[in-house]
């Protein structure tokens, strides 16, 4: 058999299933003959309709029959006994049901059955001639449904107006709807509070006359023209920033997204309007707060590099004053002393520089001198577990810049990195000098040919996924969770080095690292008197062996030669790891340990302390530092003049603590 015959046996066999079961139909009949209606309800089931259906013959009955369930059609008998079609009319109104009514009759007049459809009759029907009743009721069975469909259809128009309504009112954008010419039709209340015009003086006027300044009317217009002639609108669907005006002339920062409303006929444009003037100001502040943040990082490692240089110079100041110097070692101290404040004058100018809001300064400059003035600030940024290698290359041509910005691009791009590696690694600093030829500029828009100095800085972190790397260098865009940066760093980075002609590209795979290489144009040139402190005798020492661990060399030779010319024997170490090793290698006989909190290694001063006294445990400790020390042992307390020496640190201040502390005395 043919799939088409077995189709059609199917359809067939569908439809008699249908034809015996009956097409449902809830009829009430008002008529006071039993027979005629039992006569109507069989010509129903005649015709394919399976009616459930009730007779009434009065008013009060009809009302019943209306309240106690749902009918599609009224057949109602004209006249009747107390009753009649009008009657019935008059209680249908009453009770507000929307039900065709019929009147099939024998003996209604062409004037009475006019009266009646005129209030509100659906059709009459003679019961001489049921020959229209089936297509009567079909028709308004019909009719009734289409009216339902409309209703609904009105009432989800009605609630899509009220929604929509309410959505324009609430709006904290500006809400504006133009036509093809232009003209306003729809003006929320945020664009009255925005612009200052209220509704009834916007509708009717032409936006870009109203709210756009003149300067900025022409682009507008020819912009709306060119979509209407059939070109493409570079405006549609785009976020753009532009000035705005208000009613009183004032200009001020907008975001704006225009896109067409999707009806036929003429197109029809809404225009979501954002006044970002308090957003540009936070912008401005967080530029600024992105360097701030910089040195609230920074502070404690700034402040133990200040107060090493001071310990420098007050140590020196004090052996020569106090005569405990001549000859090559005062002339070496006065030295020392030069050299502390050069570098104190120069990390001042570094923290200031850094800070202040200030214009672009370019100057010819090296590279390598401003990474290896920033190395140990970089270092101070990085948590004990992440090494730093700088590695400038020899020879690199000076460049013109401005050093404060080459600072800020090194110390963005170093917490950059460290964020990247929350598990410790590598941060690399390089430099080369390089020369871009042609092919190799084709491979980077923002590229060109020439001399540049390339400056590189690559970590071993977490990498940056395929989806994130186009948006690193927008503002405040960040993957960082809440609280954890502005989203700033990179976005600044980029602003220095355009600003400086240059561009940066960047190489990254996920788990494996990042790596930013940063060209820079080539220059053509290659780049009062203190009082005597008199030590006393009693704070001379006895011969003990004190272990000085300091990453500071100066200062650590500082407090060398002052325990030493006190009588004690001195032994150095320049961090955490190598105290170990020479405590190690001298029998353990050290009676005190002397230890910067803050060391290189990743080995703090109080965790060298406890590694020697787990096994000497009657070894004394004095902890020194730049800053206040912090510790997250609640039952470990520093105390200063018993266990802590706070630097800056006279001769005498450091004689008295150690002698005090090795004869377990009170300070």
């Amino acid at each position: 058999m043919s799939p088409g015959r077995l189709n059609r046996l199917l359809l067939n066999g569908l439809e008699a299933i249908e034809s015996h079961m009956g097409r449902p139909l809830r009829v009430l009949i008002v008529d006071d003959s039993e027979d005629d209606a039992r006569h109507v309800v069989r010509r129903l089931e005649h015709s394919g309709f399976s009616p459930v259906w009730k007779r009434v013959e009065s008013a009060e009955p009809l009302r019943a029959a209306l309240s106690a369930q749902a009918w599609d059609i009224i057949l109602c008998d004209h006249s009747m006994p107390g009753f009649g079609s009008m009657q019935a009319l008059s209680v249908l109104q009453e009770v507000g049901a929307d039900l065709p009514l019929v009147i099939v009759s024998g003996v209604i007049s062409e004037e009475d059955a006019v009266v009646a459809i005129r209030a509100g009759a659906a059709d009459y029907i003679s019961k001489d001639n049921f020959s229209r009743l089936i297509p009567v009721v079909e028709r308004e069975l019909r009719a009734a449904h289409l009216r339902r469909e409309n209703q609904q259809l009105a009432e989800i128009q009605r609630e899509g107006q009220a929604r929509r309504s309410a959505i324009l009112e609430s709006a904290l954008d500006c809400i504006v709807t133009i036509d093809h010419e232009g003209k306003i039709f729809e003006w929320n209340r945020a664009a009255e509070n925005t612009f200052g015009y209220r509704r009834s003086d916007a509708l009717g006027k032409v936006m870009a006359d109203l709210i756009i300044p003149p300067a900025l009317r022409q682009r507008h217009q020819q912009g709306l023209a060119n979509y209407l002639a059939g070109g493409k609108s570079a405006m549609l669907g785009k976020r753009m920033e532009l000035t705005a005006m208000r009613a009183d002339g004032k200009e001020f920062p907008v975001e704006l997204t225009i896109t067409r409303v999707p009806i036929e006929g003429e197109p029809i444009f809404t225009s979501f309007i954002r006044d970002v003037t308090d957003r540009r100001q936070m912008e401005e502040q967080l530029r600024q707060l992105q360097k701030m943040e910089s040195i609230g990082q920074l502070a404690a490692g700034i402040a133990h590099d200040f107060n090493n240089i001071l310990a420098v110079i007050q140590g020196h100041t004090y052996l020569l004053v106090g005569g405990m110097v001549t000859g090559t070692d005062a002339e070496d101290s006065i030295k020392q002393i030069g050299a502390a404040a050069k570098r104190a004058a120069a990390l001042t100018r570094q923290l200031l520089t850094f800070s202040r809001k200030q214009q672009m300064a370019p100057q010819e400059l090296n590279l390598n001198e401003v990474i290896n003035g920033m190395a140990k600030m970089v270092a101070r940024l990085l948590s004990a577990d992440i090494a730093l290698e700088v590695a400038p290359a020899p020879d690199l041509p000076a460049l013109d810049g401005d050093v404060g910005m080459m600072e800020q691009i090194l110390l963005n791009l170093a917490v950059n990195a460290r964020d990247a590696m929350p598990q410790g690694g590598k941060l690399t600093i390089s430099t080369r000098a390089c020369e871009i030829k042609g092919e190799a500029a084709e491979r980077n828009a923002e590229a060109r040919p020439g001399r540049f100095v390339r400056l590189t800085v690559s970590d071993t972190g977490h990498g940056i996924p395929p989806g994130v790397l186009p948006r690193i260098f927008e503002p405040f865009f960040t993957t960082k969770e809440a609280g954890k940066g502005t989203g700033l760093g990179l976005a600044t980075v980029y602003g220095i080095v355009k600003q400086h002609q240059g561009w940066i590209e960047v190489e990254t795979k996920v788990d494996q690292g990042t790596t930013f290489n940063v060209y820079l144009p080539a220059g053509s040139k290659r780049g009062t008197a203190a009082k005597e402190l008199a030590t006393p005798a009693a704070a001379r020492g006895r011969q003990e062996t004190v272990l000085i661990a300091e990453d500071e060399p100066a200062l650590r030779r500082l407090a060398a030669r002052i325990l030493g010319n006190l009588g004690y024997e001195v032994l150095e170490a320049a961090s955490g790891v190598e105290a170990i090793e020479v405590w190690e290698q001298h029998g353990r006989k050290v009676a005190l340990l002397l230890a910067d909190l803050v060391m290189p290694d990743g080995l703090t001063g109080r965790e060298l302390a406890k590694q020697m006294q787990a096994h000497d445990a009657g070894l004394k400790v004095i902890y020194t530092s730049g800053y206040s020390p912090e510790t997250r042992e609640t039952t470990f307390v520093f105390r200063e003049g018993a266990n802590y020496l706070q630097k800056p640190y006279p001769p005498a201040k450091l004689a008295e603590i150690v002698r005090h502390c090795l004869d377990g005395k009170p300070s």
